[in-house]
């Protein structure tokens, strides 16, 4: 039997030699991977840490609440209230899928959806991109009962504006919306950020800094779905200053109801003149705060913007108008100054001629035998014409500079205009002609190139009303914080050399325009109170009528009340403002008489 032949294996002779090349191998392996491992943990250790705790560890602003605004009786008149917003939680990342349940869910169009996500807004740290700003609170609540359908979703609360009387003192207040890149570069430098609500108008932009408070954050901690999983570490945001008005509401809604019931547009103004305090500020019409504080449809601003009446213009602060004869107290000032005898007479035939031209008196026939207590009376025009003409226009101007007239009276809300004194250099530079004696007596009746806000009106009879002084006009009283109350300035912002006697005759003066029947003022009076007032009817280009003025104070013996109204092409001073005017000072002394 054949023996069968054994199989073996043989390794050779380097069967020792390729152990030792793959031991050496995984040593090889092995060191590259701790010497990695070394490179991360120890050397870039803490590099990677950080990033870590970025993936993992947000950190989240928190809005501070805007300070409250007050009445002066303490009725709250500005607030804040919960506002809603749906953020997406994957920041620019998107597919048809996702961008079509959003549709469903809020109703908007994909092609919307798309662009927000494309092109909104990003908190910064966090990450979230905005896409609905002010959603209402029912929308809010039925979104946020589906959230769980959507994890890329979130509906969040932040702080909202609201304005407790919506139009009331619009003007005044003044509304908030987002920072624009213009205002960021102007204010950065205060500790803005561009994601900051800011004033935009009235008191919420002049003491914007006041009432913003100062934000405060948090570390949260979050999942893979960059849902807040728990917070690390939180500095609560402070509330901005509360402020409190020197505006009587009560007065502000009566003249304000005036002016609707009355269809007038224009202004109302009444300030203590012993301390520049503000009881009421109306421009009419008004505007809705609320409207500007949530989205405002493109329907809506066209109809706001292409409203004739123009309800977006301050009338008190920026309106610059002729004043008429509410400025004859400016030239009788002047007048006095240069020697007029008050009891000296002129006679009016109707007229007053230059050479080819006339300039005539309201009354058909004029006002005869006129001397200065009698032009302030029935506002003979003729009266200033002459003697306005003899004197020349200088005197009338520097008086006139010197009650704050074509200057900014500096009241604490935005946009005031300075209005315009003109003289010969203005001429020459802006109509290109040199100045006559027709532009003096235009002047001298407050027409021609003259215009006067308001404001600057109601700061000019604070002048006479005190007999030479006026504090700052304003509508902020204090500031109140949780432990502290500060007092806004009241410096006099205008003090000037005349004689008190002169003051004394244009008050008796001004108290006869409302007492005597022959009165243009007489719509004013007012049993047991002495009265002092003007009235004006000046001509304009923009009205088939002229515009109506009233202005004057009240007690006249130690006057607590100045005040100023002004009717927009609506016709005589003695006639329309007048009757304002005496609503305005019977619904204060009602007011008053309540306290």
């Amino acid at each position: 039997m054949r023996k069968k032949k054994s199989f073996e294996v043989r390794l050779g002779k380097d069967n020792n030699s390729r152990c030792n090349i793959f031991q050496i191998f995984v040593v090889v392996i092995f060191a590259l991977l701790g010497f990695r491992l070394f490179y991360l943990q120890i050397i870039k250790g803490e590099k990677y840490k950080n990033l870590s705790e970025k993936n993992r560890v947000k950190l989240k602003r928190i809005e501070a609440p805007r300070g409250k605004i007050f009445d002066s009786k303490g009725e709250l008149l500005v607030t804040n209230e919960a506002g809603y917003r749906l953020v997406y939680l994957k920041e620019r990342k998107f597919d048809d899928e996702i961008v079509k349940e959003i549709s469903d869910l809020t109703g908007y169009e994909q092609e919307y959806i798309e662009k927000r996500i494309k092109y909104g807004e990003i908190f910064p740290y966090t990450r979230e991109n905005i896409l609905l700003e002010d959603l209402d609170e029912k929308e809010a609540h039925r979104i946020m009962e589906r959230l769980s359908d959507y994890p890329y979703l979130q509906v969040q609360t932040y702080s909202k504006r609201r304005y407790v009387y919506d139009t009331l003192a619009s003007h005044v207040l003044g509304y908030v919306k987002k920072i624009s890149a213009a205002e960021y570069e102007k204010l950065k430098e205060f500790g803005y950020t561009q994601r900051d609500i800011i004033g935009k108008n009235g008191v919420e932009k002049e003491y914007d800094l006041q009432l913003q408070g100062k934000a405060g954050y948090e570390y949260i901690e979050v999942n893979a779905l960059n849902r807040i999983v728990k917070k690390l570490k939180t500095r609560e945001a402070e509330q901005g200053k509360d402020i409190y008005l020197t505006i009587d509401m009560e007065l502000q809604k009566h003249m304000e109801e005036y002016f609707k019931t009355n269809n007038l547009q224009g202004s109302a103004i009444a300030i203590n003149p012993k301390n520049g305090e503000i009881l009421t500020m109306v421009s009419y019409p008004t505007y809705s705060l609320n409207m500007f504080s949530s989205r405002i449809s493109p329907e809506e601003w066209n109809k706001l913007t292409k409203d004739k009446r123009k309800p977006l213009s301050d009338r008190a602060v920026t309106g610059e108008y002729p004043p008429g004869s509410i400025f004859k107290i400016i030239t009788a000032i002047a007048l006095l100054e240069n020697g007029l005898n008050p009891n000296e007479t002129i006679y009016d035939p109707g007229y007053y001629q230059l050479g080819k031209w006339k300039w005539k008196s309201w009354k058909p026939g004029g006002h005869g035998v006129v001397n200065l207590r009698k032009a302030m009376v029935e506002s003979v025009n003729t009266y200033f014409y002459k003697l306005g003409d003899e004197m020349g226009y200088e005197p009338i101007v520097k008086t006139a500079s010197e009650f704050g007239i074509g200057k900014k009276t500096e009241v604490d809300v935005p946009g005031e205009k300075p209005g315009r004194l003109p003289n010969e250099s203005w001429k020459r530079k802006y109509v290109k002609e040199g100045w006559y004696r027709g532009d003096t007596i235009n002047l001298s009746i407050g027409q021609g190139y003259l215009t006067m806000t308001p404001i600057q009106a109601a700061l000019a009879y604070c002048i006479l009303a005190n007999k030479g002084y006026a504090y700052k006009p304003h509508v902020a009283n204090y500031f109140q914080s949780l432990d502290n109350r500060e007092y806004t300035l009241r410096d006099k912002n205008i003090e000037i050399d005349v004689p008190r006697k002169y003051f004394d005759t244009l008050n008796e003066d001004l108290i006869a325009t409302v007492e005597q029947d022959n009165g243009t003022a007489k719509a004013l009076r007012t049993q047991g109170i002495k009265v002092a007032a003007k009235t004006g009817s000046a001509q304009n280009s923009q009205h088939k009528n002229t515009h109506a003025w009233v202005a004057g104070y009240f007690p006249a013996d130690n006057p607590e009340v100045v005040f100023v109204v002004f009717a927009e092409g609506a016709g005589g001073g003695g006639t329309i403002a007048g009757p304002a005017a005496k609503s305005m000072v019977d619904k204060y002394l009602e007011l008053k008489g309540k306290e």
